[in-house]
């Protein structure tokens, strides 16, 4: 007799932006996935999980994110609807832009880049 397995939410992943953003904070923040789950007060797997997009986020959790990572919920609200872009997204988009110059405008950019 073979067991029907049952479903369950970390079995389907599906990224948010929320769930991008609080790893952004994280990351802000320099701290692991484990040290994060100290100074929430969850599991490591919690952590993990609400940023992979294998966990429903509440208000309640991302409230304990933000209250340790020490960002404010006016500050997440803004990321979420788009006023404050996220870095990576920032970094995507230059990506796009270099592939399409041409190589002499490239060399100029170049230079730029180095002088900072």
């Amino acid at each position: 007799m073979k067991l029907k397995r049952k479903n369950r939410r970390s079995d389907m992943k599906v990224i948010t932006k929320e769930g991008k953003i609080l790893k952004f904070f994280r990351e802000s923040r320099k701290l692991s996935m484990r040290q994060a789950a100290r100074v929430i007060g969850v599991s490591e797997a919690s952590v993990n999980h609400s940023e992979n997009g294998r966990k429903d986020l509440t208000p309640s959790l991302i409230l304990k994110f933000l209250n340790g990572y020490g960002h404010s919920l006016e500050e997440f609200v803004a990321f979420v609807h788009g006023n404050i872009e996220l870095p990576e997204n920032t970094l995507s988009e230059c990506i796009g832009i270099l592939k399409r110059l041409e190589p002499t405008k490239l060399k100029t950019v170049k230079t730029i880049l180095q002088s900072f």
